[in-house]
């Protein structure tokens, strides 16, 4: 009897995660926050740079430059909000179920079982999101979509705020968070500045507008409106209800007029080399500078309405080649 007794007093029980205070779960929070930021901020610098192999076109002028600004003030402040939040909502509470999990079984919080905690949150949010589309007709391909998305964005977040807890000493606890904090500031700004280093360089290919031949250009083109502009081998054209801007539109980018009649093109190329279309029409304004967009495979035909600054264009797309 007295052998049991002293075995019982004797055993350990099995050691949990170290609980956590206060400050080290703001450390955490602040963490997750400062995580979820830079992951959103690195996917915008992303697409932006992918968005640049693609037709696209910026404002210049000051104006053009405060808006510039403001817009990244604004997304800053939104990306900032949004970490916290997320944050707060998520991943704390994806780190608590870890560790809860840990602490009933009697085993480490490891970071196996963050991730497994990760796995469920994500598999939650994909049934949620994508049984419902599914069944309303928008397509089951949500449903993965959504797994893979919400578990490679939470991960990182969940790792970070978990490091953050399992470190001894608030004082650690924060200088972990704020190195976090530089990284997800510098990480995003050092893929945009990369980015930009290899367009200009030429080691990405960025787009550039295609050089149609004349005799690429004979047919007809639409702009999806009824109007119409067709392009004929012998130099001449024929339009019917395209739209040209009037001198008011011109000059203060009001919406173009419709036109027809015939006249006489001509592929030409502007004093800066770009190639262009010389068109006259009868009864419609002379002189619009019409370029090429699209790709080659697809291209287009374009003039500004008003300044281009504005990025207000009427656009011509390729419709049937001529006979």
């Amino acid at each position: 009897m007295a052998h049991l007794t002293v075995g019982r007093q004797g055993a350990t029980a099995p050691a949990g995660p170290e609980r956590v205070g206060g400050a080290g779960w703001t450390a955490a929070w602040l963490t997750g926050a400062v995580t979820l930021s830079a992951e959103g901020a690195l996917a915008l610098v992303l697409y932006f740079l992918a968005g640049l192999r693609d037709e696209h076109y910026f404002a210049a002028g000051f104006p053009a430059y405060v808006g510039y600004l403001l817009v990244a003030v604004v997304g800053v402040a939104a990306l900032g909000l949004a970490g916290m939040v997320g944050s707060a909502a998520v991943v704390l509470p994806v780190v608590r179920l870890a560790r809860r999990s840990a602490r009933r079984t009697g085993r480490p919080e490891t970071v196996r079982r963050s991730l497994a905690a990760c796995g469920v949150f994500a598999t939650v949010a994909a049934v949620c999101s994508g049984v419902p589309t599914g069944l309303l007709g928008g397509g089951w391909t949500v449903l993965p979509l959504v797994l893979v998305a919400a578990f490679l964005g939470l991960v990182p977040a969940v790792l970070c705020a978990r490091a953050v807890t399992v470190m001894r000493g608030t004082g650690r606890r924060f200088g972990l968070a704020g190195v976090v904090s530089v990284c997800g500031v510098t990480l995003p700004a050092a893929v945009l500045v990369g980015g930009l280093v290899a367009y200009g360089t030429g080691l990405i290919q960025g787009y550039e507008p295609p050089r149609p031949t004349a005799a690429k250009l004979v047919g007809t083109w639409t702009d999806d409106q009824g109007g119409t502009l067709a392009l004929r081998a012998d130099g001449t054209a024929v339009a019917d209800d395209l739209g040209v801007p009037t001198a008011e539109a011109a000059s203060g980018g009001g919406a173009p007029e419709q036109c027809s009649g015939s006249g006489s093109w001509a592929r030409s190329e502007s004093p800066s080399g770009t190639p262009q279309l010389d068109l006259t029409v009868s009864g419609c304004v002379e002189g619009i500078g019409w370029q090429f967009g699209g790709t080659e495979e697809e291209p287009t035909l374009f003039y500004w309405i008003g300044d281009p600054d504005s990025l207000d264009r009427y656009v011509l797309h390729r419709g049937s080649p001529a006979s």
